[in-house]
């Protein structure tokens, strides 16, 4: 009962929006997306709404509600919002620059499948931030992010495996391809 009542406010609201000549399309679909995200509580359109906040598209900038949407979308498991917020974390956008809550974040998103996610995870084995520097640990991330099509990731594993011994590729690889199965299987 209480979700087809959010949804007839949410019609009202906006078949009146859509109505309104003088607010642009931008406005609408922004007020379209905060009401869904705030009263289904959607992952995506939460997702959405902290993508604006976070780019300043249709509203001003905002890290403090980026964070606050990212993190309900994340916490429903929305693997990007999962990524964003390691993102914020490691670049510190609104936040205290915090690298082992942003490996925190790559390290969930990236477990998922999740190519960018991956990648960052990757790096942040490469520089030794909010991790140990650890070269094959990098290149295992990178190699999976590379299967997954993320271009940028097939570089840096290269780059990477140039710093490793033949055996230590190897048992990267073979560390690779377990995580890769474990991946395939969690989404089955």
């Amino acid at each position: 009962m209480k979700h087809i009542l959010r949804f007839t406010i949410l019609c009202l609201v906006v078949s009146v929006s859509a109505s309104a000549n003088d607010q642009s399309m931008a406005k609408r679909e922004f007020a379209e997306t905060r009401l869904m995200a705030e009263w289904v509580g959607e992952a995506q359109q939460q997702y959405k709404l902290a993508q604006a906040y976070y780019k300043g598209k249709g509203v001003n900038q905002d890290y403090a509600e980026a964070l606050k949407w990212f993190r309900l979308a994340a916490d429903q498991g929305l693997v990007e919002s999962q990524h964003m917020l390691g993102v914020m974390y490691d670049q510190g956008d609104g936040i205290t620059q915090d690298y082992a809550k942003a490996v925190a974040w790559y390290q969930k998103a990236a477990e998922q499948g999740y190519a960018p996610a991956g990648y960052d995870l990757g790096m942040k084995y490469a520089s030794g931030e909010g991790v140990p520097q650890n070269y094959s640990e990098a290149y295992v991330w990178f190699s999976l992010a590379a299967t997954a099509g993320f271009g940028p990731a097939r570089q840096q594993r290269d780059i990477y495996a140039g710093k490793l011994s033949q055996q230590d590729i190897n048992q990267a690889q073979k560390r690779a391809s377990q995580l890769f199965e474990t991946f395939k299987q969690t989404e089955e």
